[in-house]
């Protein structure tokens, strides 16, 4: 198998971080007046990214810490961005609902599950000593992003008291959709790097091959799980409005 050189790595990940800045920049521009502190979330975020990028493309970190600090970087913006909707819901006027809402209804707590459990999939990588220090950051990227999700999940409902039925139905769309994304790309991170480990491993045990099929396998199946769930909720909300 042809191993990616150290050039290669160092360019794909300060690329993606680059990309990354870019993306998020762009937003933090568009959301300045209509949401500054949202905005903020997004410069600070971008700023690091490009940090990263500057680290990587300058060998002061490895690639794989790289890639390990970027998953952290999206982590503390997810994290930021619910404090601050919790922030900005608390100081709104709802109405309540009288009939109690388990979390389960707007997103499958297997998703959330499953999120928890592609994160334990990196102890073999920190035993073994394969990207310890990178496999410890992703892997706890993974439960915070996880336990984000449950949180998008569980918090009480945004209603206004204009049409009930129909803004809890909104209100499930975009709480599936949110939580659902957060544990997608808790999977989605962790199996980008056991891909990018294994590649470039001169000896990957069967072990490892193992969890990085199953890790890729459980993220694309659990995205097209989200895809679909999210359009029948989109339907339903369709035919109440």
């Amino acid at each position: 198998m042809n191993h990616l050189t150290t050039f290669d790595q160092n360019l794909t990940i300060a690329g993606v971080a680059v990309l990354a800045s870019l993306v998020y920049g762009i937003l933090g521009i568009r959301n300045r007046h209509c949401d500054p502190p949202y905005a903020r979330a997004f410069f600070v975020t971008a700023f690091v990214a490009f940090v990263i990028a500057l680290l990587v493309v300058s060998q002061v970190v490895s690639p794989v810490v790289g890639y390990s600090l970027l998953c952290l970087a999206l982590a503390g913006f997810q994290l930021a961005d619910l404090l601050q909707d919790e922030h900005t819901r608390a100081r709104q006027h709802r109405v309540a609902s009288l009939a109690p809402r388990p979390a389960a209804e707007v997103v499958p707590p297997g998703w959330v599950g499953l999120g928890v459990a592609a994160g334990r999939m990196r102890t073999p990588y920190v035993i073994l000593d394969e990207q310890r220090v990178a496999a410890t950051i992703v892997m706890i990227c993974a439960f915070l992003m996880a336990g984000i999700a449950w949180r998008i999940a569980s918090a009480p409902r945004k209603l206004f008291g204009e049409d009930i039925r129909y803004e809890r139905m909104r209100d499930r769309c975009s709480r599936t959709r949110k939580a659902g994304l957060t544990a997608i790309t808790a999977m989605g991170s962790i199996m980008v790097f056991t891909v990018f480990v294994n590649f470039d491993s001169h000896r990957v045990l069967p072990l490892l091959r193992t969890l990085q099929s199953v890790s890729w396998w459980t993220w694309a199946l659990s995205g097209v799980s989200l895809i679909l769930y999210c359009t029948y909720l989109g339907r339903q909300s369709s035919s109440i409005s």
